[in-house]
């Protein structure tokens, strides 16, 4: 059974799974905090109908409402130390310093490799009045090419993955038998 679990901490909602009832830990996916949540059984729910209304008298239902899942309210069990959190985002501020490096290396050095290459490209072109054509025409070439030994290699890695279980299979049978 799915639970809307709200953190006494940070006040975000997140969802809960769980497959037994009564108290269960949870840590807060936003937070950290860890919240011991008492999950009650659902009441039942019956009724009766009134009356039978015929297909032809139905109006369709305006709307689309979901059902909201229960919401349960957790006790924290134990708050992260302001060290902690703090180290927890200078943390995060490295990581993404160095993405960011990363990507302005990237960056630079695609932009380079495109340039050279664009100006072989601006070059055949000037060369001959049909360039495009030609650039286009071996590009395609080129992609169709791709495409063979892309599925050729994908035909024989599968071809070995299948040899590969037959022959454990096999070994695992007469393992099986010997013992």
């Amino acid at each position: 059974m799915r639970f809307n679990v709200r953190c006494n901490s940070c006040g975000r909602t997140f969802i809960a799974e769980t497959e037994a009832y009564g108290k269960q830990k949870y840590r807060c996916p936003y937070c950290g905090v860890v919240l011991n949540c008492q999950f009650d059984e659902p009441e039942e729910f019956r009724t009766k109908a009134r009356s039978v209304i015929p297909l032809v008298d139905v109006t369709p239902v305006v709307g689309n409402k979901v059902a909201e899942l229960p919401t349960v309210k957790p006790k924290i069990l134990r708050m992260p130390s302001a060290e902690k959190l703090q180290e927890l985002r200078q943390k995060i501020a490295h990581t993404s310093f160095q993405a960011g490096e990363t990507v302005k290396e990237v960056t630079a050095n695609t932009s380079e490799y495109i340039a050279r290459g664009s100006s072989r490209l601006a070059r055949f072109q000037e060369k001959y009045a049909d360039g495009n054509l030609w650039i286009f025409f071996g590009g395609s070439l080129l992609f169709i090419l791709l495409v063979f030994v892309g599925l050729f290699v994908c035909a024989e890695v599968v071809k070995l993955l299948a040899e590969g279980h037959s022959w454990l299979f096999k070994n695992y049978i007469e393992l099986r038998n010997n013992l």
